[in-house]
């Protein structure tokens, strides 16, 4: 007696797996785009935070440029009494 192998597709339950990977497919993927919009809200929420800092910090950059401004000007005091100029005064002057 031989033995053969016969297999039986049962076209319903083939139909209902199908189904059922496809449901479980569209939610696997609506879940993962729901993550990615997420987290590109929060990177996008991120960067504008970032530019905030980075504007308040060139504001108070200006500020204290304006200010340094109208300071009190210095007058430098010349320690040698020879009255001769260093080669490294005439540069500066």
């Amino acid at each position: 007696m031989s033995f053969t192998f016969d297999v039986i597709v049962n076209p319903i339950i083939l139909l209902a797996g199908v189904i059922v990977g496809a449901i479980i497919g569209f939610v696997v993927g609506k879940a993962k785009l729901a993550k990615a919009k997420s987290r590109i809200s929060k990177l996008e929420t991120e960067l504008l935070n970032s530019h905030t800092e980075t504007l308040e910090a060139q504001q108070a950059y200006v500020a204290l440029e304006r200010h340094q401004d109208q300071s009190i000007p210095v007058i430098s005091m010349k320690i040698n009494g020879n009255g001769k100029e260093t080669a490294k005064e005439k540069l500066s002057k």
